[in-house]
């Protein structure tokens, strides 16, 4: 399909080189207006169509379509088959295959019906090559069979040797090598059995061109030697051997041979300018600008363009001087006796051509504007799309963050109030107990009172919290006492703490650093619990702060049971669950994974380790840029607690 698209560009281009001669056509043209007589109309319309045939194959068929007119009325039914055989031709190099078939098919059935077996045998092989093209190989073979089996009666080598070539043409175009050297060897044995030496030559060449195209050069190179001194003995033209010489040096050429392509290619050439073979010259000069492409030597490569280009139009307009010069000595009784058409006439051809080439102007830039308007409205209509999409992304987006910050809520909840009503619980228990004195029920009293108003605070931070989740407002990072929030969490937990009788310890160097005071109160009183929940009776708990490199470092450390390394490695992948504390306490497991959250929002990191029945140590970094830094214990923790590493299980 390729071939034959290029094919048609050279066809097209080849119309304005034609237009150049156009002068010498109107005389036959004027010639057919005013001829009458059937059988010389019928010679003109088929000369006309054999004229533009290979330079503008529309307008050949046009002419070849009423010679089919003229042949019917005049009743020559071969001469009838002869025209829609050319029409035929003419659509297969327009690449139109059905129409190629449908009037290939006409010219077979008139030879049939007229018993003319050579003509038959050339339209049985003219419908497979158009199957061949198609790549319909059943059909393909289907007519070249019919072909053979013609050939076969008619006794023509000759015949039969095209259809072979034929055959092997079409394998040899699939690519298929091999079974292409099958009919071409076949070829050779039937000129080998006429004693045909110019066609065994031609054999020889061609099976030498099956070897180059397989990249067996050497072979190929032999079979070119062979057919060029079988050409040689018998005195074959000039013309004939230079084309062997042509194929021998492109071979050199593919091989890498580039001198011994050289000295082929310049044989080649003198032997074509010898013998007038431009079409060879022309050849030579494409070949040769292929190897120096090769070559990367471009400089030669344009001056071998150059030439063969020079050589290919002036092949083109010698042919049709030469084409035209015949037709006006076969006809040049009938062009005297045509008279000049008048001004007049092409007056209205001109202007004929001209608003012939207004309209398609008006066309084209009508089609154009419509087409320039559909493709801003596609793009308007994509512009729109994409926005709308944008715009759900972003609700979905919302969407998706308001869910997660209400799950987030409720477990927060669920997480923190849990122990303030434990506490309450406990407190109202025990000041119902009457066995209790006064004093001791007035300091529940109060320790109830507390614990109420520490539930308060709580859900005011975690409204807070919640607010800024929704509204995703980054927290004003500003300076804050360490001891202020240290003091209300250690009062959130007290109540618990004392249940256990545990002893909280605090040590605060450190009394500023960079963050948000209801977050860290939020993340403090999460980590006191978890430190609560997980030490064992009459267990203490330190609280201490430190600076390292510019941060500041606050840390919580207990003897609980500690964690293992299992649970730790749990704990990287936030697969962490909730285990019950020292004394059966419960949780939700969502407390330290609030609590890293929570930090994050105010620049803060947490780190955690952990020993297993050691204990458990949790610290975090806060600075305006935080690098995780391990809190050291002081001399201070050395005495009573050992360091150990995070664990946070709820």
């Amino acid at each position: 399909m390729k071939k034959i698209f290029l094919i048609c560009l050279l066809l097209c281009f080849s119309v304005f080189t034609f237009a150049q001669e156009k002068h010498r056509t109107d005389s036959l043209l004027r010639v057919l207006d005013v001829t009458k007589q059937d059988s010389t109309r019928f010679k003109i319309l088929r000369a006309l169509g054999d004229a533009y045939m290979y330079n503008n194959a529309g307008k050949a068929i046009q002419y070849f379509q009423q010679a089919v007119d003229a042949g019917k009325n005049l009743g020559k039914p071969i001469q009838v088959a002869n025209s829609y055989y050319s029409i035929g031709y003419c659509y297969l190099v327009k690449a139109d295959f059905d129409r190629s078939l449908e009037n290939y098919l006409k010219s077979m059935r008139i030879y049939e019906k007229e018993k003319d077996s050579f003509r038959l045998s050339n339209a049985l092989i003219s419908i497979g090559n158009v199957y061949s093209q198609n790549n319909n190989e059943p059909q393909t073979f289907a007519y070249y069979d019919r072909a053979q089996t013609l050939i076969e009666a008619m006794k023509d080598s000759g015949q039969l040797a095209s259809l072979i070539s034929e055959q092997g043409i079409y394998y040899d175009r699939k690519g298929e090598f091999e079974k292409a050297l099958v009919y071409l060897e076949r070829t050779l044995d039937i000129a080998t059995k006429i004693k045909d030496d110019y066609l065994i030559a031609i054999s020889y060449s061609n099976i030498g061109l099956n070897y180059k195209k397989r990249n067996k050069t050497t072979e190929a190179l032999g079979f070119f030697d062979i057919s060029l001194r079988l050409l040689k003995k018998f005195g074959a033209s000039d013309a004939e051997i230079a084309s062997i010489y042509n194929n021998i040096a492109a071979t050199h050429a593919q091989a890498g041979n580039f001198l011994k392509a050289k000295e082929a290619f310049d044989t080649s050439i003198s032997l074509g300018i010898k013998s007038g073979s431009r079409g060879i010259e022309m050849e030579n000069y494409h070949n040769l600008a292929d190897m120096y492409g090769r070559m990367k030597d471009y400089r030669n490569q344009a001056i071998y363009l150059t030439k063969y280009y020079d050589v290919k139009d002036s092949l083109f307009t010698l042919d049709n001087n030469n084409r035209i010069t015949q037709l006006e000595a076969d006809y040049q009784i009938e062009k005297k006796n045509a008279e000049i058409a008048d001004e007049q006439i092409k007056t209205g051809e001109q202007k004929y051509q001209r608003n012939i080439f207004i309209l398609i102007a008006c066309a084209t830039i009508a089609l154009l504007a419509v087409l320039a308007l559909f493709y801003r409205k596609i793009k308007n209509d994509h512009r729109l799309l994409q926005e709308k999409n944008a715009q759900i992304s972003r609700q979905r987006e919302e969407l998706q963050t308001l869910n997660q910050v209400k799950d987030r809520l409720f477990g927060i909840i669920s997480h923190d109030l849990r122990n303030p009503l434990v506490t309450l619980r406990s407190y109202l228990s025990l000041a119902d107990n009457p066995s209790l004195s006064a004093e001791k029920k007035a300091g529940f009293k109060l320790q109830t009172q507390q614990a109420v108003i520490q539930a308060s605070d709580m859900l005011d931070n975690l409204l807070v919290w919640a607010n800024m989740q929704m509204k995703n407002i980054d927290p004003a990072i500003v300076q804050v006492s360490l001891h202020d929030c240290v003091e209300d969490a250690v009062a959130a937990v007290r109540a618990q703490a004392e249940q256990k009788s545990l002893s909280i310890h605090v040590e605060l160097p450190v009394f500023t650093a960079l963050g948000d005071a209801n977050i860290l109160q939020i993340a403090l009183r999460n980590l006191l619990t978890n430190a609560v929940k997980y030490s064992h009776l009459k267990g203490s708990i330190r609280i201490g702060s430190s600076t390292r490199n510019g941060k500041v470092e606050l840390a919580v450390a207990d003897k609980g049971k500690g964690m293992s390394q299992q649970q730790l490695a749990d704990l990287q992948k936030s697969e962490v669950n909730s285990t019950k504390g020292t004394a059966g306490e419960k949780g939700s497991g969502l407390g330290i994974f609030i609590v890293k959250e929570l930090l994050e929002k105010i620049n803060g990191e947490l780190r955690v380790s952990s020993v297993e029945g050691e204990g458990q140590c949790i610290y975090d970094s806060l600075a305006t840029r935080v690098i995780p830094q391990l809190w050291r214990k002081s001399t201070t923790y050395a005495r009573n607690v050992e360091i150990a590493r995070l664990i946070c299980s709820f």
